[in-house]
């Protein structure tokens, strides 16, 4: 009961008085044989670039197409998005989901790169066949003055990437720490096999020091909804052995420059090379809440580091529960490390790690490194969660033909359903399609237009 009672304690109230209705606007249209000559407004005159002034509830509608050049979708080629609300974004849309895409093939190039304020990206896939310094859905300040802030990545598959899936957060090199990025949502993506260079170590899903835009309470950066798997780091990577190549990472965020909350529920993240999750933070700062994830069959990779299916590095004001982290190896990692379901190392009495469902066949459920006062709560151990299977690794993902990525992966979540009496109440839960009621969800993205099925909303609801 006390551990409860603490943990309530770390929750931030969200701001009421968002409203819950999707804010429309202009429909543009974009092609890969487009102008930025042209107006936009018809698909015979389709824009080449986003590279144009709109408003939030806009909507720029890509058609369908395996000939989008990922030079037209970097730095510089974002428009500036009025948006006098705050509490909305201006789509960039693929008209089908999965039929617009886009092949890195070129080294140094990103991708889906916005670096304007209020942007959304839905529908889209990005793939590498040169890996070196590309990463293929990230968002970053544009120059030394900036911050990027409101920005979503929803829907979209990044299906073999060099330098990460999806990357938020950094500041521009040779920039202030002062300028990065904030307001994020990453919500109902694939992110498959995205960490694939050597000269850096990256992960699936990467938040690599944010910065805060505002002050305000509430979820800053909010991850849920994503499948994220095979993403394994080479070796060896950025010159030695491997020391990412997580499922989901959020990597040392610095206590005088961000304190917005960072929020990581209902993912699905299965055969990384590192973590499953991993919050690896430097310094107290943000709250970190994890919970209602799934993590399996992690630390594939020969990482050079710590070995659990969920870990809690340095993090303090961090919060796990209500997962599911099993895994069914006795050892893993470089030099064969014993493998634990949960691990946490210099951790201490601000963090929070109870309620989990977890398991290992080896008995190792628990890792501690943490001389800083820090204990685990109550958890869940001894028990396989006893996932429906095949609990193996799905391998490329193929989503042609189908309306979401929550489609697409619908078998990677009736694989990993647990069947074992009580586990049901943990890890990934079924999406549902009426908004319920959840202390942790971003209200700004009640107003957007979210694809439906990718995640279960929480609007309409006022906290104190």
């Amino acid at each position: 009961m006390i551990r409860l009672l603490l943990a309530a304690a770390i929750f931030v109230p969200i701001l009421t008085g968002w409203s819950s209705t999707p804010i429309s606007g202009t429909t543009y249209y974009l092609s890969p044989s487009g102008s930025d000559a042209n107006d936009g407004r018809t698909l015979g005159t389709p824009w080449l670039t986003p590279r144009h002034s709109v408003t939030c509830g806009d909507v720029i509608l890509a058609s369908s197409s395996t000939a989008y050049a990922a030079a037209n979708f970097r730095t510089g080629q974002w428009g500036v998005v009025n948006c006098p609300a705050g509490n909305n974004v201006a789509w960039l849309k693929c008209a089908v989901f999965n039929t617009c895409k886009i092949t890195i093939n070129s080294t140094g190039h990103n991708a889906m790169a916005p670096t304007q304020s209020y942007w959304g990206i839905q529908g889209w896939e990005v793939s590498a066949t040169t890996f070196s310094g590309n990463q293929c859905f990230n968002a970053y300040a544009p120059d030394f003055t900036h911050t990027v802030h409101h920005i979503i990545f929803a829907n979209n598959v990044a299906n073999g990437c060099g330098d990460g899936g999806i990357t938020v957060g950094s500041s521009v090199i040779g920039g202030p720490a002062s300028v990065g990025t904030d307001y994020v949502a990453i919500v109902g993506n694939i992110v498959y096999n995205a960490a694939q260079d050597n000269a850096n170590c990256y992960s699936g899903i990467d938040i690599v020091p944010p910065t805060n835009s505002d002050y305000l309470p509430g979820t800053h950066i909010y991850i849920a909804g994503n499948y994220v798997w095979g993403n394994v780091d080479p070796n060896p990577c950025g010159g030695g052995t491997p020391s990412d190549g997580n499922g989901i990472l959020v990597d040392t965020p610095d206590a005088t420059l961000y304190q917005g909350q960072i929020v990581i529920e209902n993912n699905i993240a299965i055969y990384n090379g590192g973590a499953g999750i991993r919050a690896n933070v430097s310094t107290s700062g943000a709250p970190i809440l994890i919970r209602y994830n799934t993590s399996f069959g992690n630390e594939t990779g020969a990482i050079n580091g710590f070995c659990g299916e969920i870990e809690d590095i340095s993090s303090f004001t961090t919060q796990v529960w209500f997962n599911i982290a099993q895994t069914t190896a006795t050892t893993a990692c470089n030099g064969a490390k014993p493998y634990y379901g949960l691990y946490a190392n210099a951790a201490n009495a601000t963090d929070l790690i109870f309620s989990n469902w977890v398991y290992s066949a080896a008995g190792n459920n628990t890792g501690n490194n943490a001389p800083s006062g820090f204990a685990y709560g109550v958890n869940l151990t001894g028990a396989s969660a006893n996932f429906t299977g095949p609990t193996t690794n799905p391998g490329a993902p193929n989503c042609s033909g189908l309306g979401t990525t929550s489609v697409c992966a619908a078998s990677i979540a009736a694989h990993f359903t647990p069947t074992a009496s009580g586990a049901g109440n943990y890890g990934f839960q079924p999406i549902l399609a009426t908004s319920t009621s959840n202390p942790l969800f971003p209200q700004w993205l009640c107003n957007v237009g979210l694809p439906a099925g990718l995640i279960t909303m929480g609007c309409g609801v006022t906290y104190s």
